[in-house]
């Protein structure tokens, strides 16, 4: 009994987090089929049929697994099985609206490829069964390698348009991998692992990469100097620059929303402090002067506080201080006694860290209104969380018991953990990009 009511209980807790967090992140004029309810019952049930390219079937007939995988990786989405169903349509001309009704189908999406010679054109619908019209139809164009990035740009607008926010599956994160014991790589791909691009090798350790707000550049820490130092790499001339080089160790960039300056971590003269420099290495300052630990800082959306983590309390907790320093520090995580790693969601309403619970350290979102924290992952070995640029899933690395570290998302209300596969080498760390105009 008193287990059957602890469930019940934690029902009730995750239903009241996602109502609230819905209420925070979704606009009211998106079509109405977002009701977060717990569980399977808060995803939207969608079929993705496989797209008609006629005879000239290549390995574009994908095309739709893809777009499925991104929106299911959302958890928002449930991707219905179309195997059953007699009749594939390639558009939105003649749709048997009581087939797709019986597969409880809410949406449907269809399309028709048409390649020639190494271009292709990519005619597509979104239809909602329900009132039996259509959304959306579009029609893209590119060539045969960029069918991967037609599928993400797809998957993009029928999350617009069913939740009312960008979508993020056409947009890039970095990594590091460990190549070999003494090769290190800072790679950037496409978000869901595919597209890789070396753009640092090094025969020392690169940690804490963080893609800047206007996703020009990278700032990172290498150890190529004999200890950490950070270094800002310029993605468009292939230039860097040394921003933090002094005594002691220089770690954890965090980019000012404006991207200009970065909040830092030095020992120049003591413990861990926070210091904030300009992205070139000019002008820096303390932002604190404190006896205790004071590290890991992420800023607000609005640039005006600084997030960090610190042990004044004893264990480390998540604190925050306005960017002058003046102000008194507040501590904002009291749930849990060890919390860590702070990154704020684009709309400053949600706070993300580690929480180390029962020795496991697990993925957390708190609500910044309420002060509800939602568990997000089931651990053990959780690290580096980072938030999409729409706030609504989660980059982060893990590790099981005895295995090397890899990389995965998590959707922000929990339901869908998704691995990326980037290879078989072990990934130390790794950051999310920009959402970029096309």
């Amino acid at each position: 009994m008193i287990i059957k009511m602890k469930t019940i209980k934690n029902y009730i807790h995750r239903f009241i987090f996602l109502i609230s967090l819905i209420t925070l992140s979704y606009p009211s004029n998106s079509i109405e089929v977002i009701e977060i309810l717990g569980g399977k019952a808060s995803q939207i049930p969608i079929a993705i049929t496989p797209f008609n390219e006629g005879e000239n079937s290549t390995s574009i007939q994908k095309m739709h697994k893809i777009i499925a995988n991104d929106l299911e990786r959302s958890g928002l989405f449930s991707s219905l099985n179309t195997s059953g169903v007699s009749t594939i349509p390639d558009s939105d001309m003649f749709i048997n609206f009581s087939n797709w009704s019986a597969l409880q189908a809410q949406f449907l999406v269809v399309g028709k490829i048409i390649t020639t010679r190494n271009k292709l054109t990519t005619r597509w619908s979104l239809i909602d069964i329900y009132k039996e019209k259509t959304v959306l139809s579009m029609e893209f164009s590119g060539s045969k390698r960029q069918y991967r990035a037609i599928a993400h740009k797809i998957s993009d607008l029928v999350y617009e348009k069913l939740t009312g926010s960008q979508g993020v599956f056409h947009t890039r994160i970095t990594f590091v991998k460990k190549k070999t014991d003494k090769i290190y790589g800072l790679y950037v791909s496409d978000y869901d692992g595919f597209n890789q691009k070396v753009i640092v090798n090094s025969s020392q350790p690169i940690i804490s990469p963080r893609w800047s707000p206007d996703g020009k550049k990278i700032a990172y820490v290498s150890f190529e100097k004999k200890k950490p130092v950070i270094y800002v790499q310029d993605l468009t001339s292939g230039k860097r620059v040394l921003v933090a080089n002094f005594k002691g160790n220089n770690s954890a960039p965090a980019w000012s929303p404006d991207s200009k300056k970065l909040a830092i971590v030095l020992t120049y003269s003591a413990n861990s402090q926070i210091y904030i420099i300009n992205s070139d290495g000019s002008e820096i300052k303390q932002l604190m002067r404190t006896r205790s630990i004071n590290t890991e800082p992420a800023w607000s959306p609005d640039g005006k506080d600084i997030f960090f983590s610190s042990d004044r309390g004893g264990n480390p907790q998540i604190y925050k201080v306005n960017v002058d320093g003046v102000t008194d520090v507040n501590r904002v995580t009291f749930e849990g006694k060890y919390n860590l790693s702070p990154s704020l969601s684009p709309d400053g309403k949600l706070l993300l860290f580690l929480m180390q619970d029962n020795g496991k350290f697990r993925v957390a979102v708190q609500n910044l209104a309420s002060n509800q924290v939602l568990k997000l992952t089931k651990g053990p070995h959780d690290e580096s969380p980072i938030f999409s640029p729409n706030g609504h899933m989660i980059l982060f690395t893990y590790k099981d018991y005895g295995k090397k570290t890899k990389i995965g998302t998590v959707s922000v209300n929990g339901l869908k953990v998704t691995p990326i596969k980037v290879g078989s080498e072990s990934i130390q760390e790794s950051s999310w990009g920009p959402i970029i105009a096309n």
